[in-house]
């Protein structure tokens, strides 16, 4: 049996070991292969994102590029305390993109003017005023006076569509001649008209050619064809009767307030009855014209062709309908006679 003050010095010894043990284990680091602890789920996620281990602030370190990036792929998100993904920096912000330079006005469209002058002597503008001339019929076909004809106004020779008067050696190259001239003119007419914010239809330009031809002066002073157009308009007058009101105070003069129109006898009865006369020649022409037109586009479409059918499907139709044709029994009576004819005998 030991002594009681040998009991006691083992029992110090005992626990002086045990604390020793318990301290050491504490102060040694532990090892887990970088894997990150998940027993600590009692812990809040704040304070998980807080607290950063050494190990944690060295993989930092290592995946942390030298120049942010931004992935390709969207990741998906997950907590801020077990990521080790390295912090996403924010792009900067987008200057905003420079402005457009200014557009231009746009530009009045000349296209129109341009198809009234195509085709030179077959243009819209050649037959529908050649038709008022006298030298083109509605259908735009030569007339007699087309190839020469003295004025009845002062008598000189005339020529062509336009009754051209200025010198040429045929037909053709009076119209060559006029056309330059007219093309000039109506340009002159439609900025008159943008001018005065007048719109005009097919049926005003084309008489304001065909008073540019007849009389220049008429269509193209001031006030002139457009300036009395647009009174037309203000008085309530639309259509053909604005465009009849309007050629024919044209050759009235404010100036000397008189009538000029020497050849239709200085009244404006008979210059009214020219100009309604006129009026309605370019009228019947252009509807000829417009109508030839579709016509023309209507041949110049392309046939659409059906495909014929192969010979079996054309077989397959051919005893389909022929089965459909054929007459199904109606009564009783001709029903029961088609079972007992069916009946084997």
């Amino acid at each position: 049996m030991k002594s009681p003050a040998l009991i006691a010095l083992s029992l110090v010894a005992f626990f002086s070991g045990a604390s020793a043990a318990r301290a050491d284990a504490l102060a040694a680091p532990t090892d887990n292969g970088g894997a990150i602890d998940l027993s600590l789920g009692t812990s809040t996620p704040a304070t998980l994102a807080n607290a950063t281990s050494p190990a944690e602030q060295q993989v930092e370190k290592q995946v942390t590029p030298t120049e942010p990036t931004t992935p390709s792929n969207p990741t998906p998100s997950r907590s801020p305390a077990l990521s080790f993904d390295p912090p996403v920096v924010a792009e900067a912000a987008t200057a905003p993109a420079p402005s457009p330079p200014p557009v231009a006005a746009p530009v009045a469209s000349t296209s129109t003017q341009a198809d009234l002058f195509t085709g030179g002597s077959d243009s819209l503008v050649a037959r529908t005023v050649g038709h008022a001339e006298g030298t083109r019929t509605p259908n735009g076909s030569k007339t007699r006076a087309y190839y020469g004809h003295s004025d009845p106004g002062n008598g000189v020779w005339n020529m062509g569509s336009f009754s051209y008067q200025h010198g040429a050696d045929s037909p053709e190259e009076a119209d060559e001649k006029q056309l330059r001239r007219l093309e000039r003119q109506a340009e002159v007419i439609r900025q008159k008209a943008d001018a005065h914010r007048l719109n005009l239809s097919l049926e005003e330009e084309l008489n304001a050619i065909d008073l540019a031809n007849q009389a220049p002066l008429a269509a193209l002073d001031t006030p002139g064809y457009i300036e009395w157009l647009k009174k037309a308009r203000d008085r309530g007058l639309t259509g053909s009767e604005a465009v009849l009101w309007a050629r024919t105070q044209s050759y009235w003069n404010p100036r000397r307030n008189r009538w000029e129109a020497p050849g239709l006898g200085n009244t404006e009865d008979n210059i009214s009855h020219d100009q309604n006369r006129r009026l309605t020649a370019i009228a019947r022409a252009l509807d000829v014209y417009q109508q030839q037109t579709v016509a023309r586009r209507k041949e110049e479409e392309p046939q659409i062709k059906v495909a014929n059918k192969p010979p079996q499907e054309a077989i397959a139709d051919q005893i389909i309908f022929q089965n459909l044709a054929k007459p199904q029994p109606s009564t009783n009576d001709e029903l029961a006679a088609t079972t007992v004819a069916a009946e084997p005998q």
